[in-house]
């Protein structure tokens, strides 16, 4: 596992204290697509007692730690199964979700109810039956990034979402605005840091920018393991 450049020792509360709270709603009376379309958003924060922490070393910084929203990360899982053409549901919701299912999905169907696999996905997981969960977002506030907690975070979520899914996939990308500009040589490296990062928990490169895992092998959990580890030092 590649470890995070910052430690965990200059976090000013423990990694122990680090909560995810997961999201889900829907209509009972489902409208289009959300039969196929399961939006999860899992708010990633951390334990603050009132009265102040142990880990906090002094009074101003434990203020200036008050606030225990550390990041958010938002999962969409796609039923299979259902009436809907999966690439049809994924292109009513982003256009980001339509790219990750079009490189998993074969195009002869994409109008077919359902998700129909191609070969190249087929190939690359264990057991290609089940739905697909997508990560779409992490986020972190500017001040938690380089401890790992996103990749921490992650691994706890996916072990949690997964259940039923023959894969989950993501797109690694950076969201910060900075990139705007066209500044390309600066995104390129930035993606490449930030897949090495999805890589320690069980992601591995599949096609056209886009990474798959296999909850069905053992590695994940090995991952997710060694994340807890360390963390909870």
């Amino acid at each position: 596992m590649t470890y995070p450049r910052r430690p965990c020792a200059e976090l000013p509360f423990s990694g122990r204290d680090i909560m995810l709270t997961y999201t889900h709603e829907h209509p009972a009376v489902p409208f289009e697509f959300e039969d196929t379309l399961e939006i999860w958003s899992v708010d990633i924060t951390r334990y603050h007692d009132d009265d102040g922490c142990e880990q906090c070393s002094d009074t101003a910084s434990c203020e200036a730690s008050q606030d225990p929203r550390l990041g958010h990360m938002e999962f969409v899982r796609l039923r299979d199964y259902t009436a809907d053409p999966g690439w049809d549901a994924a292109d009513a919701h982003t256009g980001d979700l339509e790219k990750i299912v079009s490189v998993c999905t074969n195009p002869e169907y994409a109008m077919t109810p359902g998700l129909h696999w191609n070969k190249d996905f087929e190939d690359a997981v264990e057991s290609p039956v089940g739905d697909l969960l997508v990560m779409d977002r992490v986020r972190l506030a500017p001040q938690w990034r380089g401890f790992g907690i996103g990749a921490f975070a992650a691994a706890e979520a996916i072990r949690r979402l997964a259940g039923g899914c023959c894969a989950v996939a993501c797109e690694p990308a950076s969201t910060d605005r900075a990139f705007e500009d066209g500044n390309d040589a600066a995104f390129t490296a930035a993606q490449t840091k930030i897949a090495a990062v999805w890589e320690s928990v069980g992601f591995e490169p599949f096609r056209d920018g886009v990474h798959l895992l296999d909850p069905a092998l053992r590695h994940m959990d090995d991952r997710r393991t060694a994340w807890q580890q360390h963390f909870g030092r």
